[in-house]
């Protein structure tokens, strides 16, 4: 890239501050022409969370077949994992409060799968768990008992399903790096 360390210390800072607005595929060719790994995350990162039909043959070809791949297969597997997570509610444990725990179940089941379900399975805008998770938050929860609730509520933000995809993000791009480096 340059010769000059300096000069390429200061191109990789520019483009780190850039990165935002740049587009993935761009970064990701360059993180990849020049070996700078400084970005390759952020940028592998986005090119997953994009939609498929919004990047172009052009970019498609800049990023490579192995990284286009490797893009594929964790998206697949980020989608299999939502719809598994947006099928199967926690289990509800009732809070000694509780006076009608067989309507409270019934409810908390409808709230997930109208709720969470709809939110993760949304064909035009489906929602990361994270965001999912906050929009389920503030729904009406009907006849749930309000210690249920917030018991549940507390193991559905502890999940390890937040960690999920960074964890099979982060699996993919040390793979992506060694393969580089081979």
């Amino acid at each position: 890239m340059y010769l000059c360390k300096d000069a390429r210390v200061y191109a990789v800072h520019h483009l780190q501050r850039q990165r935002y607005s740049l587009e993935p595929t761009q970064l990701i060719s360059l993180a990849l022409k020049y070996n700078i790994k400084d970005f390759f995350p952020h940028a592998f990162e986005r090119l997953v969370s994009a939609r498929i039909n919004d990047i172009s043959d052009e970019e498609r070809h800049m990023v490579g077949s192995i990284v286009w791949n490797t893009m594929f297969k964790v998206k697949e597997c980020l989608d299999v994992h939502r719809r598994i997570i947006a099928c199967e509610a926690p289990p509800m444990v009732h809070a000694a409060t509780c006076m009608k725990q067989t309507r409270c179940e019934e409810d908390w089941k409808q709230l997930w799968w109208n709720g969470m379900g709809r939110f993760l399975l949304d064909g035009r805008n489906p929602q990361p768990y994270k965001d999912a998770v906050e929009r389920f938050e503030k729904l009406d929860i009907g006849e749930i008992n309000l210690d249920c609730w917030k018991a549940v509520l507390y193991t559905v933000k502890a999940q390890s399903t937040f960690d999920h995809e960074r964890t099979l993000i982060d699996a993919s791009l040390i793979q992506l790096i060694i393969l580089q480096n081979a």
